[in-house]
């Protein structure tokens, strides 16, 4: 599996070997990190921050006119992966 997000809130799974994207949820605001995975207690993780923050308005330009109709956001979110 590979994980990603997009600045529109998506964190996305693909197969590694065809490229198909399998899932994906809306976070409901942009995914500018990268999404992290761990183990603990024999069942694997991936955590995911989503939220722009409040600077990205005052950058200006192209990206504060695309994120600006976005929640700007603040959450970490985690899922359990099935084995």
């Amino acid at each position: 599996m590979v994980f990603w997000g997009t600045p529109e809130g998506l964190l996305k799974a693909a197969d590694a070997k065809t490229g198909k994207v399998v899932w994906e949820f809306q976070t409901g605001s942009g995914i500018v990190a990268p999404p992290i995975t761990w183990k603990e207690g024999g069942e694997q993780y991936i955590s995911v921050v989503s939220g722009w923050g409040g600077a990205v308005p005052l950058w200006g330009g192209e990206v504060a006119k695309r994120v600006n109709y976005l929640e700007q956001g603040g959450s970490v979110w985690t899922f359990k992966l099935m084995k």
